[in-house]
């Protein structure tokens, strides 16, 4: 006659899962930053959102050129704030100056556009030291806002149409 044997435990013991579990813990603590950066992200958003913003300002002050009687003659307007911004012929925003433009815009233009229409606005200089470069792209018919922290992520926009176009990646 056969005896049965009992049949051993097969499993794990605490301390074995207890080893794992910190083993997997250290991994994904390491591993885990490198798959999810979320930087890219947050400076596209910004630049988004920099970029609708600056599109709605647009938009405000050329309702106000409009709201004026929308001829040549209303050359320029005073925002909330007391900043003044002169218009093209065609109603868009183009200076901060108090006489009307003559369709082009130079940097400083540009940045003094931007920090009227915007505020608060995010740094703009002609170098590359505030948080946006500002040049004149078109022959001074579109102002850039280049984003510094981040190439290839800008601002455009048209002052012959008054369009914003957003680029990131």
């Amino acid at each position: 006659m056969q005896r049965l044997q009992p049949a051993r435990d097969a499993a794990f013991t605490i301390i074995e899962l207890v080893v794992v579990i910190v083993i997997i813990g250290i991994l994904a603590a390491t591993a885990l930053p490198r798959f999810i950066d979320l930087t890219g992200d947050a400076h596209t958003a910004n630049v988004q959102a920099n970029g609708s913003a600056l599109q709605s300002g647009v938009m405000l002050t050329h309702a106000q050129w409009v709201a004026r009687g929308a001829s040549a003659n209303v050359n320029s307007t005073t925002l909330e704030g007391g900043a003044i911004v002169g218009f093209t012929d065609a109603g868009w925003p183009e200076n901060a100056a108090a006489a009307g433009g003559d369709g082009t815009a130079t940097a400083a233009e540009c940045i003094a556009l931007w920090t009227s229409i915007l505020q608060p606005a995010p740094s703009v200089t002609t170098d590359a030291t505030g948080d946006y470069q500002a040049t004149v792209q078109g022959g001074g018919t579109t102002c850039r806002f280049a984003y510094t922290a981040v190439a290839g992520r800008q601002i455009d926009y048209d002052l012959t149409t008054g369009a914003v176009t957003v680029t990131v990646p």
